[in-house]
């Protein structure tokens, strides 16, 4: 990335006039380079400018304090910080963690489990079954990131500007403040779904001119970690977050379809072999546990053998419908 084009980005954050995506693109430079990604040489103009910017910002906010409310003061302070931060950012300190103590938490559910995490802002994780979050006991400095392998859905709450951050599988996904679904199970594609809001999607380890892609509320991405394209489609967001209601109904769906809406909500690979089965309707509602204990109470309805063909892997042999 050009050099320049970071300074654009600085000027139009100084100014309040970053969209989502540009502010996502200016906080993954700040990452880069704090941890040393980044390596550019700082001609004298450029060095000049960034200084007059930042004793600019200061004086004008010192002259103004007097003039404003309490209120407006603090965020002119945070803005300021933010810029004066980038800017020692840029010219290439190494930015410490005011707390060195940082400790990390970590949930994880099995097949049978899935948990409601409540984050260190007051957002809020639901984990699916086989799931693994990680996250700082607390969040500091304004950044609120986390790390997804498995199927998460975020509440996040809005927090001063601040963006919340969820790293999966290669892709990073920012928002400020919405409802969105994670999907980032290893050796899969990382899909992300929209509810409400807005969010950022970028591959993690691309060069930061990318523009990276937003997404709108009923939209999902499908982002394969080595392939530098997203696949964005519309959605059907009650099917895609089946797994998050408290129980699954079929209301006259054939067999073969109820196998494979829950070999998705439960993120397993499914053989599927045997006739008939497309007549087979079932209407039926089914707490929404685990796998298992749907399949066990769908042999009420039809008879099939289940086989595990591996991790999280079976093969079912449908024989004949009972209904």
């Amino acid at each position: 990335m050009e050099k320049r084009e970071f300074l654009r980005l600085l000027r139009k954050r100084n100014k309040s006039e970053l969209d989502q995506i540009e502010e996502a693109k200016l906080l993954r430079i700040m990452d880069q380079l704090q941890h040393r990604e980044l390596d550019w040489e700082m001609e004298t103009r450029e060095e000049t400018e960034i200084k007059y910017r930042i004793k600019s910002a200061i004086d004008k906010h010192l002259n103004s304090r007097n003039s404003i409310g309490n209120f407006k003061w603090k965020k002119l302070k945070w803005a300021a910080s933010l810029l004066f931060f980038l800017a020692l950012a840029f010219l290439g300190y190494q930015v410490q963690d005011t707390d060195p103590g940082l400790e990390w938490e970590e949930r994880t559910t099995n097949e049978r489990q899935k948990a409601t995490i409540t984050l260190p802002d007051g957002s809020i994780a639901y984990l699916n079954t086989n799931t693994t979050l990680r996250f700082p006991k607390r969040f500091i400095n304004g950044k609120r990131e986390v790390e997804l392998l498995g199927e998460a859905f975020f509440q996040v709450v809005k927090k001063n500007g601040a963006s919340f951050g969820v790293n999966s599988q290669g892709i990073k996904t920012v928002v400020l403040g919405t409802a969105f679904n994670v999907r980032a199970h290893q050796d899969s594609a990382v899909r992300v779904a929209v509810q409400s809001g807005k969010v950022a999607v970028f591959h993690q380890d691309s060069d930061i001119k990318e523009p990276g892609l937003e997404l709108l509320p009923r939209q999902m991405a499908t982002a394969n970690p080595d392939v530098e394209s997203f696949i964005v489609e519309e959605m059907d967001s009650d099917s895609f977050l089946d797994w998050k209601a408290k129980s699954i109904s079929f209301d006259m769906e054939p067999f073969d379809e109820v196998i494979q809406r829950l070999a998705s909500i439960y993120n397993y690979k499914v053989e599927l072999v045997g006739k008939g089965m497309d007549q087979c309707q079932i209407k039926a509602t089914y707490a929404n546990g685990n796998l298992f204990a749907v399949l066990y109470g769908l042999k009420n309805l039809a008879e099939f053998e289940v086989e595990n063909t591996g991790e999280r892997a079976l093969k079912i042999t449908y024989k004949k419908c009972k209904i």
